[in-house]
């Protein structure tokens, strides 16, 4: 199903403004099966990938359906405490990251979801936390259900003081803005002298990446608008004042893995339904999880998973 083109919008590359570019593939929304077939293209001039044309805010949005991955239960809701456990290992994992260059201060997380992170930091006791969740239903719900602050609206909406934030954090944020440049100078001026950034976006450099293809779960159309080469972040940060001090991958990589078995798998599922529901239900086996966690924790120390956790600070 075609999309209507005053639901569209045609824009240059958000880096070095340039509207030449290469088109990569077009693909439907796998994730969540909506309508629409949706193109990536290669900037020629910084090799910025972008989704070209891409949906209006007001038609994305429906997009984010009420069942979406951000909108999980919170971690205190899961009944079983083994699942607690698991759940909050990401989190976690991220928590004990930061805490490693900034004990605490002032934190804000950009597109904050349901707020797992975010109920997770609490746990430390050391930070004062601001939210910034674009869903107005779920950014009620979090700040009823955490007490933290949790502003309604997309980031370039939402007033916020400059240099009034120690770390701010954006979990698999940035590829879903529409100006992520513009926004991420907007992130430099709200940090404090010696501040950190702290971003996770997809892996374009990841095994999984180059192995499944268009079937990776990173691109994840239309949700994600750009898709960052490595290299080409790193020039964005350092150009707007940022120092990179740390790319490390943390704890999402059998959960993705499993999303991308998920997307390829539709390419043949009509002809092998049984096989498809086999490969799916043998990869969440509790014996499968286990045998992959010394594999891809070698894959998470080497940076070749499917999520890469940047860590920049602003020169003092």
């Amino acid at each position: 199903m075609h999309i209507q083109p005053n639901r569209l919008v045609v824009s240059p590359c958000d880096w070095c403004g340039s509207s030449q570019y290469e088109v990569l593939f077009q693909a439907p929304d796998r994730l969540e099966k909506l309508p629409g077939v949706f193109r990536l293209v290669k900037c020629r001039v910084c090799g910025l990938i972008r989704q070209n044309p891409h949906l209006k805010w007001s038609s994305l949005k429906e997009y984010y359906p009420e069942n979406y991955a951000s909108y999980n239960f919170l971690i205190k809701d899961h009944r079983n405490w083994l699942h607690r456990l698991d759940k909050r290992y990401g989190p976690w994992k991220r928590r004990r990251a930061i805490e490693h260059y900034q004990k605490g201060g002032r934190l804000l997380e950009i597109g904050c979801g349901t707020g797992t992170f975010l109920e997770e930091m609490l746990y430390s006791g050391n930070w004062q936390m601001v939210g910034i969740e674009p869903n107005a239903k779920v950014a009620a719900n979090a700040q009823k259900n955490l007490g933290v602050p949790i502003f309604a609206g997309r980031f370039s909406e939402v007033p916020l003081q400059s240099e009034s934030f120690d770390v701010i954090a954006m979990w698999n944020v940035l590829e879903h803005l529409e100006h992520p440049v513009q926004d991420l100078r907007r992130v430099y001026t709200l940090l404090k002298p010696g501040g950190w950034l702290v971003l996770s976006i997809p892996n374009l450099e990841s095994l999984e990446a180059k192995v499944f293809g268009p079937y990776w779960s990173g691109w994840d159309l239309p949700r994600h608008l750009y898709i960052f080469p490595r290299k080409t972040l790193r020039q964005i940060l350092v150009s707007l004042g940022l120092r990179v001090v740390a790319e490390r991958c943390l704890s999402t990589s059998y959960a993705m893995l499993g999303i991308t078995l998920e997307f390829w798998s539709q390419s043949w599922e009509k002809q092998q339904p049984d096989l498809k529901r086999l490969l799916l239900r043998v990869y969440r086996s509790l014996i499968v999880r286990a045998a992959l966690v010394i594999p891809l924790a070698v894959m998470d120390r080497i940076t070749l998973t499917d999520s890469l956790s940047i860590f920049a600070q602003k020169k003092t």
